[in-house]
């Protein structure tokens, strides 16, 4: 860093040389030139300075870390809605099948040890309690036990575990 001190100040007063030159003799195209060449040849080696210093630069791994734990928890937010749209999807298919229409369908989903998402509950509404029967035998038959079912109507509600 001494070397790139002594640089910038013999920069300044070979500038200042220049510019005094010039000034006492402003009509002589040769000191202008000398000047010019004195003043580049510095410059050369201020810039040559900064190309030869070591640059002791740490970056600190924490921001990078901060805002890749966000990008994670921003693209799992979005793959859980995901699951769960083609979830409802997939229950509106179902019960499309059967001949039978929901007034409104909700499907929860979680994490499974295995770091997968499943499905863990299924509300759906109908509007007749004869469209509800069929529906919750359906779903239970097709997505098992381990999905929590619940089949409502109106007022009431019937639910199967």
């Amino acid at each position: 860093m001494n070397g790139f001190l002594q640089t910038i100040v013999a920069l300044c007063a070979a500038l200042l040389a220049s510019e005094l030159l010039q000034r006492l003799c402003p009509e002589d195209a040769a000191v202008r030139f000398a000047g010019g060449l004195a003043a580049l040849f510095l410059l050369l080696s201020a810039a040559a300075s900064l190309l030869s210093l070591d640059w002791d630069l740490e970056l600190s791994a924490a921001p990078i870390q901060r805002q890749q734990d966000q990008l994670s928890s921003y693209v799992e937010e979005r793959y859980e809605e995901a699951a769960q749209q083609d979830g409802e999807s997939y229950v509106q298919g179902l019960l499309a099948a059967a001949g039978l229409q929901a007034k409104e369908i909700r499907v929860k989903t979680d994490r499974n040890a295995q770091g997968s998402i499943v499905m863990t509950e299924v509300a759906v509404r109908f509007v007749y309690p004869s469209e509800a029967e069929r529906a919750r035998a359906l779903l239970s038959g097709v997505l098992g036990e381990e999905v929590r079912i619940t089949v409502e109507t109106g007022e009431e509600e019937t639910s199967a575990a």
